[in-house]
């Protein structure tokens, strides 16, 4: 297994996701498997010399202050120190990748990276990529954007991560992809597009702090349908960034305050703003150093999340009309009856039209669907085990909204072995 990390904006450290890939061997070892190899791709070299802009600040104010002596700075041009972070931190970096040939040589130079680790673990071919911040918009923009020359560097990124390893998931943190991608412009077919030789969904996890000013979901945002080869989803970590932070939310809730601000309802947001400016930077910076991050990263990765066939029986709990005539738990100690369902399948098997029969990409169980005398459908759900986990019908006037969601289910979770 392979991890592939993408630094995000004033970044200085080579070393940058260390503290991060320290804590994921940790925690797989605490689970019992062997740890990935790890590899940083670090283009923070090609970045523009910021220091510049902060320079020019400072000669205009003093030269507005030869003006008028009487002036004060800070009341002048205030928040000084945190307009040049800002500028140096988030939106310097963001313009010197926009500009094209910088944008370029940033993406060169992470396929130099990338290609470096891929052929340094041959019989490594399974790829993670986690990115943050700004890194985020980039690799989106790597694997999405269609305005690139024949010869970028995109071009050869996509290919190491399709044809050389097998790109399994993506992980963004503190991303603001849902604010570039309104100059970025990738619509949900290009996505598509990308996507078309992927046999099973990409797993993409945007995990945003709470207090993470630059962080934004982005599931809904990318409109896409149920059948996408793309799944998205936004992942929340909600603990106080800092020392500073917990005290300004605790200030908060003192009764004097409480009282304060229902005569003045202002108070309150006063306070929400004063809490997460207080935790803002922070909270932007430490997912290289969260628990919470790991969790989310690992389970993920090692599959301790949601199996399909849970998703799956969500999915048709939803369906219009659905009338649930068995649900279990396949976690609980209770089987189904094997006389209860023998005696369902004679009933109905000789006189219902198997419609779909097709098992889960994941091995986690399988469905089924007949059409009746009356071309109404039932839908069967098994475990891997053969036992029923969920039996539903719905009547003729919601029988196209099943068949949709089922074809759906068939397109983004069937087995690829079954297609053919």
């Amino acid at each position: 297994m392979l991890i592939f990390f993408i630094h995000g904006v004033a970044e200085a450290k080579v070393k940058f996701a260390r503290p991060l890939e320290h804590l994921i061997k940790e925690d797989l070892l605490q689970r019992g498997i062997n740890p990935p190899y790890f590899h940083s791709g670090f283009y923070a070299d090609i970045l523009n010399n910021k220091g510049k802009i902060s320079n020019f600040i400072h000669q205009d104010l003093q030269l507005a202050k030869q003006e008028n002596p009487n002036i004060n700075q800070q009341d002048i041009f205030r928040g000084q120190e945190i307009r040049e972070e800002f500028i140096s931190d988030f939106v310097g970096d963001a313009f010197t990748y926009l500009n094209p040939e910088r944008g370029a040589k940033i993406r060169e130079s992470i396929a130099g990276h990338l290609e470096e680790f891929i052929l340094h673990h041959p019989e490594e071919k399974e790829l993670h990529i986690i990115a943050h911040s700004m890194g985020t918009v980039i690799l989106w923009d790597i694997l999405f954007s269609q305005k690139f020359n024949h010869d970028d560097a995109a071009y050869k990124i996509r290919y190491l991560i399709k044809k050389e390893v097998q790109l399994k998931s993506i992980f963004t943190l503190g991303s603001p992809i849902l604010l570039f991608n309104m100059i970025l412009d990738i619509k949900p077919k290009h996505i598509n597009d990308f996507l078309l030789d992927y046999q099973q969904p990409l797993q993409w996890t945007n995990i945003i702090h709470s207090s993470d000013l630059i962080a934004y979901p982005i599931s809904s945002s990318l409109r896409l349908t149920n059948d996408s080869k793309l799944s998205v989803k936004d992942k929340f970590i909600s603990s106080k960034a800092n020392n500073l932070e917990q005290t300004v939310r605790a200030v908060a809730e003192f009764p004097a305050v409480e009282a304060a601000s229902k005569l003045t309802p202002g108070v309150n947001q006063a306070f929400s703003l004063a809490a997460i400016a207080a935790g803002a930077a922070d909270a932007h910076i430490n997912y290289w150093h969260c628990s919470q991050t790991v969790k989310i990263i690992v389970d993920e990765i090692v599959g301790n999340n949601e199996e399909i066939i849970d998703k799956v029986i969500e999915c048709l709990k939803q369906v219009p009309g659905m009338t649930i005539t068995l649900l279990e738990n396949k976690k609980s100690a209770q089987k189904i009856n094997p006389q209860e369902q023998n005696n369902w399948d004679q009933l109905f098997g000789n006189v219902d039209k198997l419609i779909e029969n097709f098992d889960f990409y994941d091995d986690s169980g399988k469905l089924r669907m007949r059409d009746n005398l009356a071309q109404v459908p039932r839908v069967s759900i098994y475990n891997s085990d053969g036992n029923c986990q969920f039996r539903g019908y719905v009547g003729l006037i919601h029988a196209n909204d099943l068949r949709q969601e089922v074809e759906a289910i068939k397109q983004k979770y069937m087995k690829v072995i079954n297609r053919r």
